[in-house]
């Protein structure tokens, strides 16, 4: 008799124009982001908002790599459907539930370019020190996102409407609680990081692109946006002792 699990794994390839959930981010009253040189901070304030291709992510060097960005990867928690099989007949005989959890992993169609922030009730001395001392507080996220969005829309790579803040999830490998039709959140393909990384509290500026399925991508942008410094502020956290 022959086994074979369904939906065991289920692997999706998502696009941004398909009907897939897209999970809506309550974003607080301001954000946090950090620099380990001052020179960059200063250069945020004057509106030079520098974004990094999420794949880069994978590879960089420094605190913000990981290996596994871009790539959605839970288990729902709803046990997959086993078929058994007769070896001389070589048909179905029954159907039951398998031992195993229905396993997702997908990735995006589109791709990416991300600006990492925090939350403000985050650890700052943490996070200085994981990212750097000096700190610029966005005290009107949306009104930043405004900002970026008009300047992103002139340049050919944008999708329409492809610019967001959102909330990063960190549930990557977990175990999730079922929909009815097992719909993957399409925005896990940009802000799904594991558990380890939630000290960071992790709010990113996302830029869809357009699909490109030959061009040469750069690894790092600049959207420049104008004068910051209405609302935005800088502050240089010092050392723990």
């Amino acid at each position: 008799m022959q086994t074979a699990s369904v939906w065991a794994t289920r692997r999706v390839c998502l696009h941004e124009n398909l009907g897939y959930t897209e999970g809506m981010a309550e974003i607080p009253s301001s954000l946090l982001r950090f620099f380990d040189k001052e020179e960059h901070a200063l250069g945020f304030l004057n509106g030079e908002i520098r974004f990094g291709l999420l794949d880069v992510y994978r590879t960089i060097e420094g605190s913000r790599r990981d290996e596994t960005e871009g790539r959605v990867s839970f288990s729902w928690n709803k046990k997959a459907t086993e078929i058994l099989i007769g070896e001389e007949s070589n048909q179905i005989i029954a159907v039951r539930e398998s031992d195993q959890n229905i396993h997702c992993s997908s990735s995006s169609m589109n791709r990416y370019y991300i600006m990492c922030t925090s939350h403000p009730d985050a650890n700052v001395k943490y996070l200085a020190e994981k990212f750097g001392p000096f700190m610029v507080r966005i005290d009107d996220p949306l009104s930043l996102l405004e900002r970026v969005k008009r300047e992103w829309q002139s340049n050919g790579l944008a999708q329409k409407d492809g610019a967001r803040i959102a909330q990063v999830e960190y549930n990557k490998d977990g175990l999730l609680e079922p929909d009815p039709y097992l719909t993957v959140p399409v925005h896990y393909s940009y802000s799904q990081k594991p558990t380890s990384d939630e000290q960071d509290g992790e709010f990113r500026y996302v830029l869809t692109c357009r699909v490109h399925v030959n061009r040469t991508w750069e690894e790092f942008l600049a959207v420049r946006v104008g004068d910051c410094s209405d609302i935005c502020s800088l502050s240089q956290i010092p050392k723990t002792a």
